[in-house]
This record gives C-alpha cells, sequence and structure tokens, in this order.
C-alpha cells in the first residue's frame, strides 16, 4: 500500500471511529437525562396518585373531583384519571380509551399495591380505577434529537441519518486533502532524487514543493542544498580531471622526447638522463599532492590534533627556510609583538600545519626578487592568533586574486615560474581542517601578504596528552 493510502485510511479510520464515539457519547447522555427526567416525572406522578387516593377516601368522590378541579389549569390535570361507574367514564368527562381503561384494570386486579394504578370503593360499594396516564410505560422515552433539517418531511432518524452522513463526507473529503497535502512533496522529492539519480544536478524541488514553511519544505531545501553541492564536487572532479590529465600530459611528453633524443643522441646520455630524473620528480611531487588534496577533500574523518606551541613552530619552520632563502640571498624573519605570550598555543596537527606554512612562505622566497625580506607577523586577535607572510613579489592582479586558492589556478605574474598550482590549495583545505581562514591582499608598493586566523587553543586542548 501507497504511502497516501495509508494515510487516507488512517484519517478516515480516525474520523469514522471519532463520529461514532460522538454519536454513542451523544445517545448516551441524552438515555442518562431522559432516565433521569422519566424518575422525577413518576415520582411527582406517584404523589399526585397519593394526594388523589388520600382525598377520595376521605372524602369520596366530591373529594377527587375538588382536587381535579383545583389540577385543572395545571399540566398535572391531565396526569391523573379517575373512572367511575358501570358505564366507565372519568368523573370529569374526559376522553379515555376503552381498551386503554380495561388494561389499567386488569393490572390493577393483579397489582393491588402498584402505586401507579389503584381500585378504590365508596361506601356505596361502587368502583373507582385510579390510573396515571402513560401508566404502562415501563423505560423512558428518548429526548428529541437536536439534529434536525427544518423543511424536511422525514422522521426524525432520517434527519440524523442524513446529517452523519454529510459529516461523514465532509471528514473523507479533508482527509483527502490533508493525506494528500503531506505526499504531493514526498512525491515531488522522489521525482527530484530520480532526476539526480539519471544525471540531472541541476535539479531543484523547493519551489515545485513551494513556501510551506513545514519540515516537509525544509526537507526540499535541503535536498536542493545537496544537489547544489553534488553538482559543484561532480564540477570540481571534473575541473580537477581536465587539469590533471593537462598536467600530466606535458611531463611525459618531454619524458618521451628526452628517451627519443638518448636514442639519437647517445653522446648525451647523461645529461638526458638528469632531465628525466627533474621530469620524474616533478610527476611524483604533482601525484603526491594530488592524492594530499583528494584526501583532505573527500575525507570524512578530522585530523588528529595536539597542543602546538605557534613561536617556536614557527622559529623552527624559518630555520628550516635558511638555506634556500641564503641560495636566493633573502631573509626570513620572525616578527612577534610584544603582548604575544612565549606559550601561545594552538591544536593542530603539525606536520599538515607545518606543510600550509612551508607552501607560503616558498612561494613568498620563489617571487621575491634577490635582496628582499619575508617577513613572518604574528599578533593576537580576540580569539585568534593571527600569522601574516609578507613579500616583495609583484603581488596578483586583484581580479585574480579570489582565484588564487583555487586548484591548478596561475595567475599571471606566475605564469614563468616552476610549480603544480597546488600548493595555495593545498594550504586552504589545511588551515580549513584546523577551523580557521585564509586571504590575501596586495600590499603597497608591491608585494603580497598571506593572513592566517587560527583558533587558540582552549584549555581543555592545553590539558590534552600526546597520543602514544
Amino acid at each position: 500500500m501507497r504511502l497516501f493510502q495509508h494515510i487516507f485510511a488512517t484519517f478516515c479510520a480516525v474520523i469514522i471511529c471519532a463520529i461514532f464515539v460522538a454519536s454513542f457519547s451523544f445517545w448516551l447522555v441524552q438515555s442518562t437525562l431522559a432516565e433521569n427526567q422519566f424518575k422525577q416525572r413518576r415520582t411527582i406522578e406517584t404523589a399526585l396518585m397519593n394526594s388523589m387516593i388520600t382525598a377520595f377516601r376521605s372524602r369520596g368522590d366530591s373529594g377527587a373531583r375538588e382536587i381535579l378541579i383545583e389540577w385543572k389549569d395545571n399540566p398535572v390535570s391531565n396526569v391523573v384519571f379517575v373512572i367511575a361507574g358501570d358505564e366507565r367514564k372519568d368523573i370529569l368527562a374526559r376522553t379515555i380509551d376503552n381498551k386503554t381503561i380495561e388494561r389499567a384494570r386488569s393490572f390493577a386486579m393483579e397489582n393491588p399495591k402498584s402505586e401507579l394504578v389503584h381500585i378504590e370503593y365508596d361506601r356505596f360499594g361502587e368502583e373507582y380505577l385510579f390510573f396515571i396516564k402513560g401508566w404502562d410505560n415501563r423505560q423512558a422515552k428518548r429526548l428529541p434529537s437536536p439534529l434536525f433539517i427544518p423543511g424536511l418531511p422525514l422522521a426524525p432518524i432520517w434527519h440524523e441519518f442524513i446529517i452523519l452522513s454529510f459529516i461523514i463526507l465532509v471528514g473523507l473529503f479533508m482527509a483527502y486533502i490533508l493525506a494528500n497535502n503531506i505526499t504531493k512533496p514526498i512525491r515531488i522529492l522522489g521525482r527530484g532524487m530520480n532526476r539526480v539519480a539519471n544525471g540531472d544536478l541541476e535539479t531543484r524541488i523547493a519551489a515545485e514543493v513551494g513556501n510551506r514553511g513545514d519540515e516537509l519544505a525544509q526537507l526540499a531545501g535541503q535536498f536542493d542544498q545537496m544537489a547544489e553541492k553534488l553538482e559543484k564536487l561532480v564540477a570540481k572532479e571534473r575541473h580537477l580531471l581536465h587539469h590533471v590529465s593537462h598536467e600530466m600530459r606535458s611531463p611525459l611528453a618531454r619524458m618521451q622526447a628526452i628517451l627519443g633524443l638518448i636514442q639519437t643522441q647517445p653522446h648525451k646520455q647523461e645529461q638526458y638522463i638528469k632531465r628525466l630524473e627533474g621530469e620524474l620528480t616533478r610527476m611524483d611531487t604533482l601525484v603526491g599532492e594530488l592524492l594530499t588534496l583528494s584526501r583532505l577533500e573527500t575525507s570524512n574523518i578530522p585530523l588528529e590534533k595536539e597542543p602546538l606551541k605557534l613561536i617556536p613552530f614557527l622559529e623552527n619552520l624559518i630555520e628550516d627556510s635558511q638555506s634556500i632563502a641564503v641560495q636566493n640571498r633573502q631573509q626570513v624573519v620572525l616578527e612577534t609583538e610584544a603582548k604575544i605570550p612565549a606559550n601561545a598555543t594552538v591544536c593542530a596537527n603539525e606536520s599538515y600545519l607545518y606543510r600550509a606554512f612551508d607552501n607560503v612562505i616558498r612561494n613568498a622566497m620563489n617571487y621575491s626578487p634577490e635582496g628582499s625580506t619575508i617577513s613572518v607577523h604574528i599578533r593576537q586577535e580576540g580569539k585568534l592568533w593571527l600569522v601574516d607572510v609578507t613579500d616583495n613579489g609583484p603581488g596578483v592582479s586583484e581580479a585574480q586574486l579570489p582565484h588564487i586558492f583555487t586548484a591548478f589556478y596561475r595567475a599571471d605574474s606566475s605564469a614563468n615560474k616552476p610549480g603544480t598550482g597546488l600548493g595555495l590549495a593545498l594550504t586552504q583545505h589545511i588551515i580549513g581542517q584546523h577551523q580557521g581562514q585564509i586571504s590575501a591582499e596586495n600590499v603597497q608598493p608591491n608585494g603580497l601578504r598571506i593572513r592566517f586566523s587560527l583558533p587558540k587553543a582552549k584549555a581543555a586542548d592545553k590539558v590534552r596528552k600526546k597520543p602514544a
């Protein structure tokens, strides 16, 4: 059974059960009220009957007549009847069915102690039959139903049946609307999933669901977010595949050419083998960076981190960079604000964070002229440590600046520089894994500043032990 049928059947069952429960409750209340009224009426009628018999016993026929005349303008005047003589007539000449009189007399003869029908005799031996109107009713009559359709000449039971049938039909119609309202977005979601499964990643369903403002609308919005992220991920994978094939093709073509040169010029074999080793090293570096980037982008497992003192970490990093800086006749210096504590700490994976900073510092040395100084400046701002790496290179055009952290993107200023185009992309992913941010801006008169924003280690992180 489909979900719509389940929901519709459930609502129908609830509505029908509710109507039957309400009808039964109404019937029970009416029956109880009718029974109570019947008992109260019987009590009053019995009291009137006893009063009439007492008056008859004390004053005879005239006493009974006087009481009935006193009650003439009262509704109780037609409650007690007194039948006298062989003609079986009421003493006030009220019309009574003879069959009713006979049945009452027979009942009085069989039940002399009854309070509803009784026979008395006057002093001349004449028989008087006293009985209450409706003495043979043993149960209360149901009260008139409030379910009534004006102008419809049918029995009351048909009025109730028509009204209840109308209520059930309206309930079923509302159940259909409600069930359809619930299942329609689900059907739209199912169709959207089928389209995405068939490769249509531009599928969006929030507009079809409408502005409902409920959980199903939120689900549609989440589906659109998922489809959008999936579309971006697939586009990124296609972009990556395109650039990987392009980057691989160039060194492979050069290696093929070198092998051809080795065959045609064997006397230069040693020279060409060194060039071949350089191309292999380039390919090895490219493959290693691709694997690292893929692992950072697709892995759902966070990096293992531990408290890391930031200043000693940066001092060690800069010391490792000095050998290349000396070859380029450059300087790499660490500048620290006076208020920065010596134990400034971040929660980090040291090897990955080292790689991120090393990529940026090596880029700065690569693009800065000889004799320049690369500055690594650390300061704090609120709950963040800010580390700026500033070079003296040509910088990046403002139009290209937002794209330098994209994989394989090479700015115009780097056209003649060696590299894979993955370093800054790797750095951005690593800093993101550390809940930080990285940004770039040009400085005047020339140069580029890369800013790292890393959250300060919390107290719980500082006391955490290094895993064995």
